[in-house]
């Protein structure tokens, strides 16, 4: 009897364990993940903006989808324009090497992306 009841103890104890190590607090928001690089292309159709980054030694390629609630804040020539999804990505066409700062959830969906183009 007193092994049943230990064993039980310590399961529920590894229960409290597991769930506690695995659940965020709720109050603490989670942090956004942040992508800067240039821009390497534009694709309308597929809703694709995929830069260059560069970490440490090397540069690699970001392939971004791009939501219809995705922010875009872009400056050009000194005027700033801020559109939502494809229309904020059909500005950056032609805009290839312009400095691009993204702004990412922590499932690396693309919340805002703010450009200067050159």
């Amino acid at each position: 009897m007193v092994r049943i009841l230990a064993g039980v103890c310590a399961l529920f104890a590894l229960a409290l364990f597991v769930d506690a190590g695995s659940a965020q607090d709720p109050g603490k928001p989670v942090k956004a993940q942040m992508v800067k690089g240039s821009i390497k292309s534009v694709d309308l159709g597929k809703s694709l903006l995929v830069i260059n980054q560069k970490l440490k030694n090397e540069v690699v390629d970001r392939e971004l989808s791009i939501l219809d609630t995705t922010q875009f804040v872009v400056t050009k020539a000194g005027q700033k324009k801020e559109l939502l999804g494809k229309d904020g990505l059909r500005l950056l066409e032609g805009a290839e090497g312009s400095q691009v700062n993204v702004q990412c959830d922590k499932d690396v969906n693309v919340l805002k992306v703010t450009v200067t183009v050159k």
